[in-house]
C-alpha cells in the first residue's frame, strides 16, 4: 500500500433513482397475454453490491412482483394496470431502502479502508524506527 496513494476515499453516486418508463423497450412477456416487462430507466448503472442489496430488499418487501436490473434499466414483470397503482409505489420504496442500505455499505467500506491504511502506516513507522535503530559497522 503506497504511502503516496493520492485519494483512497470511496466516492461515487450512492443513490439510484427511477427516471422514467422506457416505452420503446417495454413489451409483452413472451407467451403471455397480460404480463409485461416494464422497463424503467435508472439514473445510473447500479454497482454490483447495489444490485445484490436491491434483490434482497425487493424479496423482503414485495416478493409478489418480479424485478431485475438490466444494465441501467430496472425491469418489472407485471400487468400494465398494476404499474401505477401498486407496483411503482412498492418499487419506489424498495429503491429508497436499497439506496439507504447501499450508502451504509459504502460508508463501512470507506471506514474499513481507512483502518487498513492506518495499520499499514503504523507498520511502516515501526519498520522505519527499527531500521534507524540498527548499527552497522
Amino acid at each position: 500500500m503506497p504511502e503516496n496513494h493520492a485519494d483512497t476515499s470511496v466516492e461515487f453516486n450512492t443513490e439510484i433513482r427511477l427516471e422514467r418508463v422506457n416505452t420503446d423497450k417495454t413489451r409483452l412477456d413472451i407467451g403471455s397475454v397480460t404480463a409485461y416487462h416494464v422497463y424503467f430507466e435508472l439514473s445510473g448503472h447500479p454497482p454490483p453490491e447495489w444490485r445484490i442489496i436491491f434483490e434482497r430488499e425487493r424479496k423482503a418487501m414485495n416478493p409478489t412482483y418480479e424485478a431485475d436490473i438490466d444494465g441501467s434499466f430496472l425491469v418489472l414483470h407485471c400487468q400494465l394496470h398494476e404499474v401505477a397503482t401498486t407496483a411503482l409505489p412498492a418499487l419506489k420504496k424498495v429503491v429508497a431502502v436499497t439506496n439507504e442500505a447501499y450508502k451504509r455499505y459504502v460508508q463501512n467500506e470507506a471506514s474499513a479502508l481507512r483502518q487498513r491504511q492506518d495499520v499499514w502506516k503504523q507498520e511502516r513507522k515501526d519498520v522505519d524506527a527499527m531500521s534507524k535503530s540498527l548499527q552497522f559497522d
